[in-house]
C-alpha cells in the first residue's frame, strides 16, 4: 500500500512538520522519564511527603515501605503468567496465521486506529483483564502487517481506550461496594451494581467515552506526519533468530531416543489442555461472570497453549522466551505495593481527602472528588487500596453535604482510572504483547494519551456531577 503524501518514515523526521499531537508526544517522550524511574521519584516523594504532612516518623515510613513490597507478588505473578502463557498462543503458527488474516482486511491506517479503540474500548468493558490481552494482539498484528500505520500512536490507542473498564463488569470499586465487607458499615450498607454500573450516568458516560477516543484518533491519525512502522522498531535480529531456532527444531529428522520421543509426544500435553479447556467451560458454566477473573484467564491461556503447542518440550521453552517482556511488571508492581502501604499506613491518603472535603460544597463535591482521587492514583495505581484508604474520608463527607453516595463512589471510581492515561503503572499491561521483540518503550506512546486525559477528564466531570445516576 502506498504511503500517505503527508506522512513521512520515520528516517524522514528532521524534514517534516510535526502535527500538534505529534509535538506534545515527542517532547513527553523527550522529558517524561522511563516507568522505572517514575516509579523510583513516586517512592521518595510519597515518603517525604509522609514526613512533612503526617505524624510517622522516618523508620515508621520505611516499615509501611517494607510492609507494602510484597502487596503485589501474586498479582505480578498472575499477569507474567498471563501474558506469557498469551503469547505462546499468538505465536503459535495456526493462531498466527488468523489474527495476520484478520490484520490484513484493514488496509487504511484510520480505520486501524479506529477498530483498535472499539476492540480495546469495549474489550475492557468486559473485563480489565480481557481488554489489554485482546486489544495488544489484535494491535500488534495490525503493526505487523500495516506498514503505513504508527505503531507507537497504535499502541497509545489500545492503552487509552481501555480506561473505561473502570465502568465495566470488572471495576473493582463497584464491586467492592456490592460486597460486605469492612467499609460497609461507613457505607452504610451495600451497593448493587445496577447502583452503580448500570445506572444512566455510567451507560452513557462509557459508551461515550469509547465512541470519543475513537473520534479523537481518527483525526490525529489522520494528521500524522511522521510514521513509525512496527518494523522500524523492531529488534530484527531476535525474531530473525527465534524464528530460525523454531524452524530447525521442526525440521530435525534424526533418529530419537526412547525419552526423547516421549519428550516430544503431543497427545500427552494435549490430553492434559483438553482437560483444563473443559474444565473451564464447566468453571464458567456453573459460575457465569462471576468465574471470569485473573485466575481464570490465566488458567486458560495455559491450556490452550497445551492444546495447540506441537509438543510438551516446547512449551516451557516459547513460555521461557517470553518471561523477559514481563520483566517491567516483575520490578516495577512491588515497587508500588511499597508506595499503597505509605499511603493508607502513614495516613497520607486521608490527609488529601480530607483537603478537598473541607473545601467542597454539594454542587462541587462529586468533582474535587474526581480529582483528588486522579492524584491520589498517581501513588497508589490499586483501586482497592486507594478506595480503603480514601473512602473513611469521602463518603461520611458525602452524607453531610447531602450528596448521593452511589454519586459519590463513582466519583472515586473514576478518578481512580482517569490518571492511568499518564500514569505508566497501567500501561505496563500491554508492553509484554506490545512491546516484545521491539524497542517500544512506555513514553514512546504515553505523549499522545494526554489530550485523551483532558477530554476524558472534562467529560466525567460533567457526567459525575450532572448525569442522573
Amino acid at each position: 500500500m502506498a504511503q500517505p503524501s503527508h506522512a513521512k518514515k520515520l528516517n524522514d523526521v528532521s524534514s517534516a512538520k510535526l502535527s500538534l499531537s505529534e509535538k506534545v508526544a515527542e517532547g513527553y517522550s523527550r522529558y517524561f522519564p522511563d516507568s522505572m524511574i517514575f516509579a523510583l521519584l513516586l517512592t521518595l516523594v510519597s515518603m517525604v511527603l509522609a514526613l512533612l504532612l503526617t505524624d510517622s516518623g522516618p523508620m515508621q515510613i520505611l516499615n509501611f515501605w517494607f510492609d507494602g513490597f510484597p502487596w503485589m507478588f501474586t498479582f505480578a505473578f498472575q499477569l507474567i503468567l498471563t501474558y506469557a502463557a498469551a503469547l505462546v498462543i499468538v505465536e503459535a503458527p495456526a493462531v498466527g496465521k488468523q489474527i495476520t488474516r484478520l490484520a490484513k482486511l484493514v488496509k487504511k491506517p484510520t480505520t486501524a486506529y479506529v477498530s483498535t479503540a472499539f476492540i480495546s474500548g469495549f474489550a475492557s468493558l468486559l473485563g480489565w483483564y480481557i481488554g489489554p490481552v485482546v486489544a495488544a494482539t489484535y494491535a500488534r498484528a495490525i503493526g505487523q502487517t500495516n506498514k503505513d500505520v504508527d505503531y507507537r500512536l497504535l499502541t497509545a490507542i489500545a492503552y487509552s481506550s481501555f480506561v473505561v473498564w473502570v465502568g465495566g463488569l470488572s471495576g473493582t470499586i463497584p464491586l467492592f461496594v456490592a460486597t460486605e465487607g469492612a467499609l460497609t458499615e461507613i457505607l452504610g450498607g451495600v451497593y448493587s451494581l445496577d447502583q452503580t454500573i448500570f445506572t444512566p450516568m455510567n451507560i452513557i458516560l462509557m459508551t461515550t467515552t469509547v465512541f470519543v477516543i475513537a473520534g479523537i484518533f481518527y483525526f490525529i491519525g489522520k494528521n500524522k506526519t511522521v510514521i513509525v512502522s512496527y518494523d522500524d522498531l523492531l529488534i530484527k535480529d531476535e525474531e530473525t533468530d527465534v524464528k530460525q531456532k523454531v524452524i530447525k527444531e521442526e525440521m530435525k529428522d534424526e533418529s530419537l531416543s526412547f525419552a526423547d520421543r516421549i519428550n516430544k509426544y503431543r497427545p500427552i500435553i494435549w490430553v492434559i489442555g483438553l482437560l483444563g479447556v473443559i474444565y473451564m467451560f464447566y468453571h464458567l458454566f456453573t459460575k457465569g461472570y462471576q468465574g471470569i477473573n485473573l485466575n481464570s484467564i490465566a488458567f486458560l491461556m495455559v491450556f490452550i497453549g497445551f492444546m495447540i503447542i506441537k509438543n510438551p518440550t516446547d512449551y516451557p521453552k516459547r513460555f521461557g522466551k517470553h518471561l523477559s517482556a514481563s520483566t517491567s511488571i516483575a520490578v516495577q508492581f512491588p515497587l508500588y505495593g511499597g508506595i499503597a502501604s505509605i499511603l493508607t499506613g502513614t495516613g497520607l491518603a486521608k490527609v488529601f481527602s480530607a483537603a478537598v472535603v473541607s473545601i467542597s460544597t454539594v454542587n462541587t463535591f462529586p468533582m474535587l472528588t474526581f480529582l483528588m482521587e486522579g492524584f491520589i492514583h498517581l501513588f497508589i495505581p490499586s483501586a482497592g487500596s486507594l478506595f480503603t484508604a480514601s473512602a473513611p474520608a469521602f463518603i461520611p463527607a458525602a452524607e453531610q453535604l447531602g450528596v448521593d453516595i452511589p454519586r459519590t463512589i463513582m466519583a472515586i471510581n473514576y478518578g481512580e482510572a482517569w490518571t492511568t492515561l499518564i500514569q505508566p503503572f497501567w500501561a505496563l499491561l500491554f508492553m509484554p504483547i506490545m512491546a516484545v521483540g521491539t524497542k517500544l518503550t512506555v513514553r514512546d506512546f504515553l505523549g499522545y494519551c494526554l489530550p485523551i486525559l483532558i477530554i476524558v477528564g472534562v467529560l466525567w466531570i460533567l457526567g459525575v456531577t450532572y448525569l442522573p445516576i
